[in-house]
């Protein structure tokens, strides 16, 4: 043979080869699959030494692409794969082949039956249901695929974006060599649907759920676009407290109490919920006010008033202790002012800081906590302030010996005075963290929570000193002003915690009323407590006659034989079943209310709603008021994390989304997230590791900002 010539050589082994010796870098062109017969894969291990003829000079085929191509007895070589056919080429290469091997969807099947699938353990996954699997049984579902994707997208607030980027394809691909792209146009898509999904399943969860307490707030994004969140809040059968974004939609100005309340009216209806509403709780704001006036006429007028019409509007228990704080804060604000001028000299110099730091450390001072300057709308930033500057004061006074233009140094009495204040600000701030909960029950933490708040108060005005005297005397008038009167609610809702019962309501009324009063109000309490449980009780009797009826019609069935009895022993039955509704219930109430209270030490964490749970064998009509009653949130900070959540949610990428995109995907997230409870707290805890670790930098290495 000629250097120039091209010879076939039939190999001895069971591969067939085209064999070229030379020639131009030429492609071969791809033609149709000729067959749909699989052809048995040969084994993938590298490929041997080929014997042949020695006189027909044949040589060993080193490459291994071979292992996954034959030639055919047309002179045409084939995937052994897919059966897709290529023309020989007499040049020799392979690139063309190894091109086909790359986006060969069979191939890249072959290997992952080959290589075999890690198995994976319930505890690597967490708990999965069978739906949620990608892999079934070896198979990879690729529309399953895209619906996860959708699922991790919408709950992490992930921009639509996210499946175009190169890492994140490169990561998949790496993972499943089967991955299919998708595009933002196809991922949009399939988030919508995956909204949809979860917006159907949350509707047949409110047909089982008695009754429902909302939250709303109204806000503008950073186009001044208004949006208002609801958020519902309810127990489940298993008695979990439960809380789902139902609502997050521009609202047109004015911002008045009719559009608020049209605007709710409207969301309730959607999700079919308007006779289950229970209570609402906003805003302290005129507007807000109005509108639960007329969202209150128009349950009224349906008698679809619950709680027998007493207490449909809580007011934000937050926000009242938030104008508490600053009417006092206002008094004292210039007393504070070289604090706050001292913290805002070191923090607008990086070189500042660093020495600040040293001096800390040679003080023996943890330097794990940052400085802050407050801001006026926001008042536990001036508690977070005042706390750390006291946590460093030695480190002022030795940072004034070594900087003379320093002139922020507080004098003695003045510390004096700041400590006073961050003692006074600590009682609300843990206040505020415990009425901020939606993870648990809040109304029946109230009344205990508010006594310490007066106490705070009180202690601070009978001081000596003038300056914390003024101070608490503003937010005594405040406190006064809204919680002079307390919520009934909140004081029915107390008894009904089995570690408080009657003993809190006692003891708090004696504190915050005068002595002469305090008996006829909490004969009042008494008097709605007890309205409130025969109205349950009724109701209660009420579906016990319709079940006992439907049972005895099943047991009886069709046919006379069912009724062995006749004449006057069948008036005595049907005499019998008249008496059932005359006969008082049960009162429940009173066995639990006589019992001695549960003794459970406050320095542990006490489930409330499971302690019902357990009990409500026992207290069959009071464990359904108690169900009802402790599912009302006392604060709207469900609502408000919709705009927050670190600074993710309105920002400017949402903001320039379409208003009803941008709901389904507020919307949509936080049903998400309600799902994987579980996982979410770990992402949680995992941001709040990396936020602990920026605050232990050493002061001398934070930044300015």
């Amino acid at each position: 043979m000629t250097q120039s010539q091209a010879s076939v050589a039939v190999e001895t082994t069971n591969i067939e080869e085209v064999q070229v010796s030379s020639g131009g870098d030429r492609e071969a062109v791809a033609e149709e699959p000729q067959t749909n017969e699989s052809a048995e894969t040969p084994s993938p291990t590298p490929s041997t030494a080929c014997t042949g003829d020695s006189n027909l000079k044949k040589r060993k085929r080193t490459s291994e692409i071979w292992l996954n191509f034959k030639n055919n007895d047309r002179g045409k070589v084939y995937c052994v794969h897919c059966q897709k056919h290529y023309k020989a080429v007499k040049a020799g290469t392979t690139t063309h082949l190894w091109r086909h091997l790359e986006s060969c969807v069979h191939y890249k099947r072959h290997q992952g039956k080959t290589a075999g699938l890690i198995p994976i353990s319930e505890t690597q996954l967490g708990v999965v249901d069978e739906g949620d699997r990608v892999w079934v049984n070896g198979k990879w579902d690729p529309v399953k695929d895209r619906e996860m994707l959708a699922n991790v997208i919408v709950g992490h607030e992930l921009p639509f974006m996210f499946s175009e980027y190169s890492l994140f394809r490169k990561y998949m691909l790496y993972n499943n060599p089967l991955w299919q792209k998708v595009s933002r146009t196809t991922i949009t898509r399939e988030c919508m649907k995956v909204v949809e999904s979860e917006r159907d399943k949350l509707k047949k969860i409110f047909k089982d759920v008695d009754k429902v307490s909302l939250t709303s707030d109204c806000w503008t994004s950073n186009r001044t676009v208004g949006f208002m969140c609801i958020t519902a809040h309810y127990i489940d059968s298993g008695w979990n407290l439960q809380k789902r974004i139902i609502t997050f939609k521009d609202l047109s100005p004015p911002h008045s109490g009719e559009v608020i309340s049209d605007a709710i009216l409207e969301a309730i209806r959607k999700w079919g919920i308007e006779d289950k509403i229970g209570t609402i709780t906003l805003d302290n704001a005129s507007n807000n006010d109005k509108a639960a006036g007329l969202l209150r006429l128009s349950f009224e007028a349906r008698d679809k008033l619950h709680f027998l019409g007493y207490f449909f509007h809580i007011r934000c228990c937050a926000h009242i202790l938030n104008l508490v704080v600053q009417d006092g804060l206002g008094k004292i604000d210039k007393g504070l002012n070289k604090i706050r001028e001292g913290v805002k000299y070191l923090k607008k110099s990086q070189a500042r800081l660093v020495k600040f730091g040293e001096i800390a450390t040679q003080l023996g001072i943890c330097t794990n906590r940052s400085l802050c300057i407050d801001v006026k709308t926001r008042w536990n930033s001036t508690y977070h302030m005042l706390d750390v500057a006291i946590h460093y004061k030695l480190a002022f006074e030795g940072y004034a010996q070594r900087d003379s233009n320093f002139e922020w140094l507080p004098r003695r009495d003045q510390w004096e005075k700041a400590e006073k204040v961050r003692n006074l600000l600590t009682v609300f701030n843990e206040t505020t963290k415990v009425f901020s909960g939606s993870s648990y029950p809040t109304s029946n933490l109230f009344l205990v929570e508010i006594f310490n708040v007066k106490k705070a108060i009180c202690d601070a005005y009978v001081s000596n000193d003038e300056f914390t005297r003024e101070m608490s005397l503003a937010m005594y008038e405040k406190f006064e002003k809204y919680w002079g009167e307390v919520n009934v609610l909140m004081a029915v809702a107390s008894i009904l915690d089995p570690r408080l019962k009657m003993v809190s309501v006692k003891f708090v009324y004696g504190v915050l009323y005068f002595r002469d009063e305090v008996e006829s109000r909490i004969d009042v309490v008494m008097q709605k407590l007890r309205a409130l449980y025969d109205l349950y009780a009724k109701e209660f009797m009420s579906s016990s006659e319709a079940a006992a009826s439907t049972a005895a019609r099943e047991a009886a069935g069709p046919s006379s034989s069912a009724q062995p009895y006749s004449g006057g022993t069948n008036n005595f039955w049907r005499y019998l079943e008249s008496t059932w509704g005359e006969e008082p219930p049960v009162a429940d109430l009173d066995s639990y209310l006589k019992e001695p209270v549960f003794q459970h030490r406050s320095s542990s964490p006490f489930d409330v709603l499971q302690w019902w749970k357990t009990n409500a064998v026992r207290y069959p009509i009071l464990s359904k008021l108690a169900k009802d009653v402790l599912c009302i949130p006392i604060t709207t900070v469900s609502s408000e994390s919709a705009f927050s959540a670190g600074g993710r949610i309105l920002d400017d990428y949402r903001s320039s989304l379409k208003e009803n995109v941008v709901e389904n995907l507020v919307c949509g997230g936080d049903w998400i997230r309600a799902n994987t409870r579980a996982e979410m707290q770990t992402i949680e805890h995992a941001a709040k590791a990396e936020e602990d670790l920026t605050v232990k930098i050493p002061i001398g290495q934070l930044s300015i900002n």
